[in-house]
């Protein structure tokens, strides 16, 4: 069983996204390069996460962290950091605003913080378990939808979806009331807060992709699982879909299926 974070946890929290908002805020540009994958990373990628791990290791140096850029760090530990400092980096080094800062905090694997944080509007999204999500301190909650038809739905990259997971998307988007593209984070956000119904991502993600999306969807009141149906934790990765309802996420798993 997973222990409910403190008040300390979630000041830190909130201390972390604001650390990632000056550094992204003061300089709005990084150079990119092209990683091994062929994914690019920014030298504020890897500056917004350097400093998160410095306040990290000031504030709580029990804890471990998992980040994107610097790999973990006591991973082994029952509370553990995972950090992703841009989401969405694609759109960062193209000058589109599509990205965000995600920040978890997990207890024996299982997120009970995340973050999504957007520097230029700026909004925090924070959900924690047991208290439930809130968009810049406002609670929010996800949209009653049952059906598909009803909702709209945010759908990641076409060109993330490979020749197991094509089928699913296009079933989902054909059922959908209509679609969005690319989102990323933010598309969680939107569900979170009620704006929209669905959001699917394709088999690419890795788990600080995935880790601060569970207490955030889950503390509005949506699901959120991989394709068939299972939950999710800090070790997660691969193609996961969120809905506003359970009623909404069984009917979705159904056309993923």
């Amino acid at each position: 069983m997973s222990a409910e974070p403190s008040d300390e946890d979630v000041a830190l929290a909130r201390r972390l996204a604001g650390v990632a908002r000056e550094i992204l805020t003061a300089e709005r540009h990084g150079a990119f390069v092209l990683k091994a994958d062929g994914s690019p990373v920014t030298s504020l990628d890897r500056a917004v996460e350097q400093a998160l791990r410095t306040e990290i290791a000031r504030a709580a140096p029990d804890h471990g962290i998992i980040g994107e850029e610097y790999g973990p760090e006591n991973a082994e530990r029952d509370w553990v950091w995972v950090i992703d400092p841009i989401d969405g980096t694609r759109q960062f080094a193209a000058g589109l605003p599509n990205f965000g800062t995600l920040i978890a905090l997990c207890h024996r694997q299982k997120p009970v913080i995340g973050v999504i944080a957007h520097p230029w509007i700026p909004m925090t999204c924070i959900g924690i378990a047991g208290q439930g999500t809130t968009i810049n301190g406002r609670p929010v909650r996800c949209g009653a939808w049952s059906l598909p038809g009803e909702a709209i739905a945010c759908l990641s990259d076409p060109d993330a979806f490979d020749e197991t997971t094509q089928g699913g998307f296009e079933a989902v988007r054909g059922a959908s009331l209509w679609n969005v593209y690319d989102g990323g984070c933010l598309g969680f956000a939107a569900l979170a807060e009620g704006r929209i119904g669905i959001a699917l991502n394709g088999p690419n993600l890795e788990p600080f992709d995935i880790a601060a999306l569970i207490p955030v969807v889950e503390g509005a009141g949506g699901v959120i699982s991989d394709w068939a149906g299972n939950g999710l934790d800090a070790t997660s990765h691969g193609a996961i879909v969120a809905s506003a309802s359970p009623a909404l996420h069984a009917k979705v798993l159904t056309l993923l299926g």
